[in-house]
């Protein structure tokens, strides 16, 4: 990652996105960890979902979580998280997990208070932890090298010179709303007929989503590029015009904080903790109702007083959101504990 170097064990393969798999990921991953765990000792255990903590029940290593948004999201039938269709058991075994975690970070702060109003006794632990972008990766091109390189994307895509260049990014799937977003741009392009919308990435709908685009006449304005390697992504943010966010729900959105590193204004559905760094008239436009109509009012906007929503603003909104400032307590307690385990003086 950047020039960061990491050991990667890969447990099993999913080579079609786009297809649910009929066994949940995370419980492929789970029978599978304990048969192709790496022989060789380890310090810390760090978990981005909580049921693989399960295969180490009896570890004394220090286990160290993140949760990615508030997950009493699965109490809602538009969740794509399977524990929707039992939530209880999914609470139960978060009481199990939580405790025994040495460290609880969450990307959203909401979510930070209800998980320590559940468990009192564990709130030391429980913190709220910032998404963050590299900025090594995602910063503004300048004016000229931004138009020529658009210039450049366009023609080699058969689009008009003069195109107004919407981005999204993210899985295709429930969470992230595909069809707010297409029924959202088939509306824009009533106003701006020369917008067209690159959709990075891929999932479950995205045929849902192909046939939607068809059924509008939108196909030669909507390009659906699948999954992209992320320094093609950041080129991408950086020639683009706006990133559009039509999700349902959120913790702290990745693509919100890239886009804005890379200089472009991010009309987004108001979810999770993007008030955190998109505000309306500044650097974007927060679209308060998850309806078409709020959602291409605020593209709208975005597009047509482009000249209110400067590089500058968009940039200055993420300057806090870095490696270096968001993860230095994560990287503290990786010192204390690797150490308490040198040691012996882990409690």
């Amino acid at each position: 990652m950047g020039d960061t170097e990491f050991d990667f064990y890969p447990l099993f393969e999913h080579n079609h996105p786009e297809k649910q798999p009929f066994f949940p990921a995370t419980l492929t991953m789970m029978l599978t960890l304990p048969l192709k765990w790496p022989a060789h000792d380890y310090d810390i255990l760090q978990f981005h979902r909580i049921e693989p903590a399960l295969c180490f029940p009896f570890s004394k290593k220090s286990k160290l979580v993140f949760i990615h948004q508030n997950m009493e999201v699965i109490e809602s039938r538009n969740s794509d998280i399977r524990w929707k269709y039992a939530p209880f058991l999914y609470y139960k075994l978060e009481d199990f997990l939580i405790p025994r975690f040495a460290g609880v970070n969450i990307v959203h702060e909401q979510a930070v208070h209800t998980y320590r109003r559940r468990y009192v006794k564990a709130a030391d632990k429980i913190n709220f932890v910032p998404t963050w972008m590299d900025p090594r990766i995602f910063y503004p091109l300048d004016p000229i090298m931004k138009k020529e390189r658009k210039a450049l994307f366009l023609k080699k895509n058969g689009i008009a010179d003069d195109t107004r260049l919407l981005i999204s990014v993210g899985r295709i799937d429930h969470q992230k709303n595909p069809s707010l977003l297409v029924k959202s741009f088939l509306e824009i392009r009533k106003s701006i007929p020369n917008a067209h919308l690159v959709a990075v990435g891929d999932g479950v709908l995205r045929k849902e989503m192909e046939t939607e685009i068809s059924n509008y006449g939108l196909t030669d304005h909507v390009s659906l590029t699948g999954i992209l390697p992320y320094t093609e992504v950041a080129e991408l943010l950086r020639i683009s015009d706006l990133l559009v966010l039509s999700s349902r729900y959120e913790g702290m959105p990745r693509c919100v904080i890239e886009a804005l590193g890379c200089g472009i204004p991010v009309a987004t559905t108001d979810v999770g903790e993007v008030k955190r760094v998109v505000e309306t008239g500044k650097n974007g436009h927060i679209s308060e109702k998850q309806t078409v109509e709020s959602l291409s009012a605020a593209i709208l906007d975005c597009l047509k007083n482009s000249s209110n929503y400067s590089e500058k603003k968009c940039c200055q909104a993420v300057t806090h959101y870095t490696p270096q400032k968001v993860l230095a307590p994560v990287y503290e307690f990786y010192r204390i504990h690797a150490k308490a385990q040198v040691t012996g003086t882990l409690k």
